[in-house]
């Protein structure tokens, strides 16, 4: 048995440092020990870690992979080299085609293939291949058998690029290309093998020499005369040489900005393992695209390892429609945590959400896990619910979610729904019931900070209803279209919080169709919150009366 190394867990990007670290090692099926606020392992752990490092990020993220995007396409080939390509039709010729200008071409001669062409161990000239590799067009007076054996020449083409990729050594490193650009660089840059003008092309030696060496060469050193101290650690260290500038958004570069340390002399500098530990952080994040999520439960380390890794699980357990919903996954990994009755119900958590190239920050505490936790039924219905404005598409789900962790109730955002409704209904993906989803949903969000507290009928039905049965009147006076107008007349009343001008267009409304203000109103007159839940729900039965509560809208919409 070697030396044990032991590490504790200390602020949030550290631990995540920690958590990466600890599913490198075990990945590599290598023992580690877990306890309360620690992590503890052997030196020889250590050996080889340039290896588990990469293989950790090629097996976990594979399904993201440019690599594995190429050779996804040979069950393709052979299904239809099966069947003789009797059911070959246009548009898979068209899949073929996109295939090929669009995945295989696009990759094959990208700059960082190219660079690790150079590391593989194979004869087979790949650009040569990839030269040959042609779209293939119909033309006029063809049919689609008259270029059967040109697709049979480019499958065979295709199927000899596959096996190139499927190389033990090409799967090694453009897997670690595609690790290195899709996945390591959200957490850490500029130095290694992302600086620019390294001499080491073999990223996996370039990791040895600049991470692990000097890790081993700290552990066996005599610390007795080292007399600077670890920024994160607070162990020995020789000099200030390993500073955090190559972190992504929290590190500087202390020779341009010794502005940001006390008196412009820099303090701030980790031991070689912590550095170590902090090239783990991509790890420790569970990255989809350009956004990732991080749970800091800094209660336990067991607990932020747990949390964590099922964030990841269900990150990936999304249907492929609904990948790209990374609070999907987080809303899913809290509700495992309190069926499991883990200890996030004793105090708060930090949530850290990678977006955009920056790291936003918020507080979990007891009672939004409640409220999320309370409100699953009514979330999943938002799941594929939706509206574009201008060309960009939002997901309601995501707004929704996000208002929750930033501690915002939900009456702009129901707002802007119903107003689009009105104004651009093609481009709105949703129901008035989920918008009375939403709603239920921000009554839980305001009960749960004190507001309506004593509010025991079910308002927002209440409010619904209402709405619906005084469209029905006006359905049976052939004057629907004028609802219209009044909808956006009680919407500007409520944007601007005016009681008097929502309740005069509400008296006109009844006096019309000659029926009594429903008791519910009264409720409006007695603070804000209870006014615009009911207001807003009541416009949502004016605009569209009752409705399915599909998830997502029309089955054509979206």
């Amino acid at each position: 048995m070697g030396e044990k190394i032991r590490l504790y867990m200390e602020d949030w990007l550290y631990n995540s440092g920690l958590v990466g670290f600890y599913n490198i090692l075990t990945h590599s099926r290598d023992e580690i020990i877990v306890k309360d606020n620690y992590i503890e392992f052997g030196i020889e752990n250590l050996i080889d870690f340039e290896e588990k490092y990469f293989d950790y990020f090629i097996d976990k993220y594979k399904n993201i992979l440019s690599i594995n995007k190429i050779v996804f396409f040979e069950g393709f080939i052979l299904q239809h080299q099966e069947n003789n390509f009797e059911n070959f039709t246009e548009d898979d010729l068209k899949f073929v085609n996109q295939y090929i200008s669009d995945i295989a071409k696009k990759y094959l001669k990208s700059n960082s293939y190219k660079a690790a062409y150079k590391l593989i161990d194979s004869s087979v000239d790949i650009l040569g291949l990839e030269k040959k590799l042609k779209t293939i067009k119909i033309k006029k007076k063809q049919d689609i058998n008259d270029v059967i054996p040109e697709v049979k020449e480019t499958f065979h083409l295709i199927k000899q690029i596959i096996e190139y990729i499927n190389l033990e050594d090409t799967k090694k490193y453009i897997g670690a290309k595609n690790a290195i650009y899709t996945i390591i660089k959200n957490g850490w840059d500029g130095i290694c093998f992302l600086n620019r003008q390294t001499k080491e092309k073999d990223m996996y030696l370039d990791y040895k020499k600049y991470f692990l060496e000097p890790t081993s060469e700290y552990l066996v050193a005599d610390k007795s005369k080292f007399k600077y101290s670890c920024f994160s650690c607070d162990g020995k260290m020789q000099d200030f040489t390993n500073d955090l500038s190559f972190l992504n958004m929290t590190g500087f570069d202390v020779s341009r900005k010794s502005s940001h340390v006390w008196d412009f002399q820099n303090d701030v500098a980790v031991c070689p393992i912590c550095k170590l530990i902090y090239s783990c952080v991509p790890a420790g994040i569970s990255y989809l695209y350009n956004k990732g999520i991080y749970i800091n439960d800094n209660s336990s380390m067991q607990g932020a390892i747990n949390i964590n890794n099922k964030i990841y699980i269900e990150i990936f357990k999304q249907n492929k429609e609904d990948r790209k919903l990374t609070y999907k996954a987080l809303v899913e990994s809290i509700n495992e945590e309190f069926n499991d009755k883990v200890k996030y119900e004793l105090a708060d958590i930090q949530l850290v959400r990678y977006e955009d190239g920056k790291y936003k920050f918020n507080m979990l505490s007891r009672r939004t896990l409640e409220i999320i936790r309370d409100s699953r039924n009514d979330l999943d219905k938002l799941i594929n619910c939706g509206f574009k404005e201008i060309n960009t598409y939002f997901n309601i789900y995501e707004l929704v979610i996000d208002r929750l962790l930033k501690s915002q109730n939900m009456f702009t955002l129901i707002q802007k729904l119903l107003y689009y409704k009105l104004s651009q209904p093609k481009d709105s993906y949703y129901h008035a019931n989920h918008i009375l989803r939403i709603l239920k949903i921000n009554t839980r969000f305001l009960k749960g900070v004190g507001y309506m507290e004593n509010t025991d009928k079910d308002i927002v039905k209440l409010g619904n209803a209402s709405g619906y049965y005084l469209r029905e009147r006006y359905r049976d006076k052939g004057a629907v279209d004028k609802l219209s107008g009044i909808s956006y007349r009680l919407l500007n009343s409520l944007k601007t919080n005016n009681i008097d001008s929502f309740m005069d267009t509400l008296l006109n409304c009844y006096l019309y169709v000659k029926l009594p203000v429903p008791n519910v109103f009264l409720d409006t007159l007695r603070n804000e919150e209870k006014f615009k839940t009911i207001g807003y729900a009541f416009v949502a039965g004016l605009i569209e009366g009752k409705n399915q509560d599909e998830n997502g809208g029309n089955i054509d919409e979206k």
